[in-house]
């Protein structure tokens, strides 16, 4: 497919993810999904909940304009918590629960037909300058779609507090297409309505105890989001367990539903990284953990089987890179690692931080018992580092992507495997550029592919078929 069918075509993103505090592997493929939609050509627009405060009357529309990009900015900039600061502050409780309840009221009276305002950058825009590494994405935005509390709506959808979809009506002489990037309860108008395609990750909420999000909820979310519109899935193994939930016949082409995510290393992000001798005052070899820190991903199976192994002697560090939460597994961990001075909690890290750790790393470790894709072991896999994670069917159709790859995967249970394998890794040295420069260009090329794959997936969807 010729990559410049997307040269003025206008696809709108959901921001729900953004929107956050914490970035996890959902924001991680939107931010990669915005890069290459501009990057061939498309004019790309964020879907917010965030609708400005201020008080409009008198002002002009370049003024409002200005207010309301002045705003978001330092919205997304930060981010919020909205489920932490809804269950710790009564006031936020309430204040937002009496807007909900205005808001629906005013749906139902709309025949709950979303009202959006359409904001576009113009050319010369200063907002761009403000960027941190965390919302680098947002050069590549040309406006957003301002739909107040749009997420928290399709929420009470999905927990019933609704008795119909919400529908979200932006006309295709505006948007040529919507890409929600997780399942959400709401539907489009009519044809005359641009098309909305859902992608759908994994069903973890669902498969796991003690997930933050109501299983019933996201069961709701992902059956409003099959019956609605048109859906994608990271992966096989999610598609195959997202149906098998939703009792949904599976068809032989597999194949056309699976949209695989992009690397969430960027080449600009690579080669800053290059130039950089060291970050965190990281001087020696080191093995790679990089995940948020929570319960599934097992993180401290891959501290105790570093313990165990001879790295410590060998001068390895093992670098954690990702949030810790306040929670008692994050406890947990920080106690696990005390008093060993070779296992460094790096907590959040820089994009450009990311970069360089896995630039210079000579490990990947996921011990991951849960995965509807896997973005680090991607991200491995695409600058051909060695990788060791758990024999998950995620984590298989990652290291199906190429016949020649670098990932060994083991079970769970086989401690003393995990062990054996650590013991037999190769330093490497990061002070060698030349193996850098060759780590850089392997993902180049693999970019390359993985770019065609994705275009072609949009592409089905832009030209309605």
């Amino acid at each position: 497919m010729d990559k410049d069918f997307l040269k003025g075509k206008r696809i709108a993103v959901t921001a729900l993810e953004l929107e956050n505090k914490e970035h996890r592997g959902i924001a991680s493929f939107i931010k990669s999904s915005i890069h290459i939609l501009s990057k061939y050509g498309a004019e790309v627009y964020l879907i917010t909940g965030f609708d400005c405060s201020k008080n409009f009357k008198n002002n002009s529309d370049k003024d409002i304009e200005n207010i309301f990009f002045h705003e978001i900015y330092n919205f997304l900039l930060i981010g919020k918590d909205h489920r932490q600061i809804f269950n710790s502050n009564t006031k936020y409780k309430f204040k937002l629960i009496l807007e909900l309840s205005i808001n629906l009221f005013q749906l139902f009276f709309k025949n709950f037909l979303f009202k959006y305002k359409l904001y576009k950058f113009n050319k010369d825009s200063k907002y761009k300058n403000l960027l941190n590494s965390k919302s680098q994405y947002l050069k590549y935005i040309k406006g957003f779609i301002s739909i107040k509390n749009i997420f928290h709506l399709c929420r009470l959808r999905s927990m019933r507090f609704m008795i119909k979809d919400p529908i979200l009506n932006i006309n295709k002489g505006d948007i040529d297409l919507i890409i929600s990037s997780s399942p959400l309860s709401l539907r489009k108008k009519d044809n005359k309505s641009a098309d909305i395609v859902q992608i759908i990750h994994d069903a973890i909420p669902i498969q796991i105890l003690n997930h933050p999000e109501s299983k019933w909820i996201f069961y709701n979310r992902l059956k409003d989001a099959h019956k609605n519109c048109k859906c994608l899935y990271v992966s096989k193994e999610s598609r195959k367990i997202v149906k098998n939930i939703l009792k949904i016949k599976n068809s032989k082409s597999t194949g056309k539903e699976i949209i695989y995510p992009l690397p969430s290393l960027q080449i600009e992000e690579l080669e800053k990284a290059f130039e950089i001798t060291s970050i965190r005052s990281i001087k020696e070899s080191f093995i790679l953990f990089n995940s948020s820190i929570v319960k599934r991903k097992k993180l401290e199976n891959a501290i105790n089987y570093f313990l165990d192994s001879n790295l410590p002697r060998r001068n390895f560090l093992f670098c954690i890179a990702g949030k810790m939460h306040k929670s008692n597994y994050c406890d947990y961990i920080v106690d696990l690692c005390k008093n060993h001075r070779n296992i460094l909690l790096l907590d959040y890290v820089s994009e450009t931080e990311k970069a360089w750790l896995f630039l210079n790393s000579s490990l990947l470790i996921s011990t991951s018992s849960c995965e509807g894709f896997g973005i680090p072991l991607l991200d491995a896999l695409s600058l051909n580092l060695s990788s060791l994670a758990t024999s998950i069917p995620s984590h298989q159709e990652i290291k199906n992507l190429r016949k020649k790859n670098k990932i060994y995967l083991l079970k769970q249970d086989k401690q003393s495997k995990w062990i054996d394998k650590l013991n037999s890794i190769t330093k490497f040295d990061i002070k060698n550029n030349e193996a850098k420069r060759k780590r850089i260009n392997h993902f180049k090329y693999l970019q390359n592919e993985f770019e065609s794959d994705y275009l072609f997936k949009i592409g089905k969807f832009l030209n309605n078929k």
